[in-house]
């Protein structure tokens, strides 16, 4: 057990959770979107180290625990990632004290311009409680791998390599405390409906009651 492992806990515990797996997705713009599902289904282990946006580390392990919310996107991201931020800092005030129970995380898919104070910086624009993840590319393939979503940069100008799009997952997952995806929260669910959703899972959760 690392020796961060004991305060990152801590602050994971004042967060928010949800996501699930992805079926065939279509592409929507630079999104790739994925119907809603409630298939549970546990996510392959593959181990993954990421940072967050004050330098500090959190595993896969980590997060063993905790009801978890979680989204792959990208900072740089014109449209679909800002909302579904908003969504989830809406579901999480919604939630109230419920929201204690819940890690919200956002996982960036572009390692190369999201560095963790830029994700700090933009993840704290919508809500606090939502931690931003970034690391290097062969972790953030393997919580991919994960969580079963997938992501692919798109070359807009082969005369500035840093100006590009990249199409991404575009759910939310919601997953349980041993690791289970619960569901999937597709692009556009209301919050209304996410919030009736999660408490559901919590009322019907006998060990988390």
């Amino acid at each position: 057990m690392s020796a961060l492992r004991t305060p990152l806990l801590l602050i994971l515990a004042v967060c928010i959770a949800a996501f699930a797996i992805d079926t065939s997705p279509v592409r929507a713009g630079t999104e790739i979107v994925t119907d809603d599902s409630t298939a549970i289904a546990k996510p392959s282990r593959r181990t993954f180290v990421l940072t967050d946006g004050w330098g500090r580390t959190i595993s896969d392990d980590d997060l063993i625990g905790h009801y978890l919310l979680v989204y792959f996107g990208y900072t740089f991201c014109p449209d679909v990632c800002p909302t579904s931020m908003i969504t989830i800092a809406e579901v999480l005030d919604k939630l109230g004290d419920d929201a204690s129970r819940i890690v919200p995380l956002f996982i960036s898919v572009d390692p190369k311009r999201d560095t963790p104070k830029h994700l700090r910086e933009y993840t704290s624009m919508f809500d606090e409680r939502i931690i931003g993840l970034t690391g290097k590319k062969e972790f953030i393939d393997a919580a991919v791998d994960a969580y079963n979503v997938r992501y692919e940069i798109v070359e807009a100008d082969p005369n500035d390599p840093d100006n590009y799009t990249i199409d991404h997952s575009s759910s939310v997952a919601f997953v349980a405390p041993d690791g289970r995806i619960i569901t999937r929260f597709g692009h556009g669910l209301t919050t209304d409906e996410i919030v009736r959703r999660i408490k559901k899972t919590f009322v019907a959760d006998p060990l988390q009651n």
